[in-house]
Order: C-alpha cells, then structure tokens, then sequence
C-alpha cells in the first residue's frame, strides 16, 4: 500500500513538468518555408556578358567571316544574309519560339503562355534559372537560335543571289520550327531526348553543331 502511495505521489509531481513540457511543444514555431531564390546580381551581369558574347559571334562575327570567303560581289548579300536572319529570328523567337521551347506544354512542344511574351515581368524566372530574370534567359536563348540559321547560310554562302536565296527567310522559320521542338523535348526528357542520344553528338542534340547539320 505504502508503494502505491509513493507512486501516486511522484506522478501527481511530474504531472505539472509534463504539462509545461506539452505546453512548450505547441507552441514551438512551425518550420519556415523554404526561402523562394532571390535575384543575383553577378549571374545575371554574367548571363548579360555572355549573351553579348554569342550575339557578337553572329553579327559582325560570322557576317564578317563569311563575308570574307567568297567573291568581292557577293559580300555584301553574304553579310546581309546573317543580318536578316539575327532580325528574323529575333521577332520569331519573341512571338512564339521562346514560349514552345521553355514553357509547360506538351512532351514534344510547349505551351503558349509565353505567346508575345505575354506575362513577363520584370521580376518573372523561369524554373531553369531562378537566379537571373526571364527576360535575360530569355535573350540568352534567343542568341543561340539565332546563330544557328545564320550558319546555314555558309551552306549557299556565293552560290546564291541575296533576293533568290531562301535561306534568310526560310532558315529562320525551319530554326524556330525546329529548334523549338528538340529543345523542349530536351528539357523534358522526352522520347525526343532518346532519339538525339542515338545521334553521334549524343545527348548534346540541342548544341550549335549539330541543328544546322
């Protein structure tokens, strides 16, 4: 009797340290979100740098350097040529390029909520980079598209008359139609990304060699 009067006792003791304790537990703070990436001021001067870099590849660089392979009277039509693509597929990619390559969608094809930029802000990322603001990534793709027509045209570079050439209009939309699609499907990892892993480049199928092959 004695010993379940001691028990008795020791428990009617804890009992109030248990309850504080319970007391503190619900009261704990919840675990905070995790912090959304913020905006960085070195990635996106750095993605400006580069950006301008691959831009100056195509005008004057691969302008120039076609420019300079054929006849003194075709120069000028060359160099014309990687001009009007730079201007062609800078209108189409901001129309609908940007939106079917890095926007939700399909497998194959993305959406259109990126259709004329609609939507972008000053202060809108794209999943892929959070760190730097859409439009930024967005001029950085641009730059790549528009560089891979422009090699094209090496392809009829003094074999062609400028207003004959289809390839300043007709390489910009096979760019956009094409590169829309394999990048998309890269970024998915679609079955488009299995059938450009059997190319020899491998899974780098989006990469500036191998679009314009």
């Amino acid at each position: 009797m004695k010993s379940v009067y001691l028990v008795l006792q020791r428990l009617m003791l804890a009992a109030p340290m248990l309850l504080l304790t319970l007391s503190a537990v619900a009261q704990a703070p919840a675990p905070a979100a995790p912090a959304a990436p913020k905006l960085d001021s070195g990635d996106t001067a750095w993605m400006l740098t580069s950006m301008a870099l691959v831009l100056m590849m195509t005008v004057p660089g691969l302008a120039l350097f076609y420019g300079g392979m054929v006849r003194k009277m075709n120069v000028l039509a060359t160099v014309m040529q990687s001009f009007t693509v730079t201007c062609l597929v800078t209108v189409l990619w901001m129309v609908i390029g940007y939106s079917f390559a890095f926007t939700p969608g399909s497998p194959f094809l993305g959406g259109t909520s990126r259709f004329l930029l609609y939507g972008m802000t000053l202060d809108s990322v794209n999943d892929l980079a959070k760190t730097i603001p859409e439009s930024v990534y967005m001029c950085f793709q641009m730059t790549f598209a528009i560089i891979t027509p422009a090699l094209i045209c090496g392809a009829f570079a003094d074999r062609m008359k400028f207003r004959h050439s289809f390839g300043s209009s007709g390489c910009g939309v096979c760019a956009s139609i094409v590169r829309s699609p394999i990048s998309c499907g890269d970024r998915t990892g679609s079955s488009m990304r299995r059938v450009c892993s059997t190319l020899p480049a491998g899974p780098s199928c989006t990469s500036i060699p191998v679009l314009p092959g």
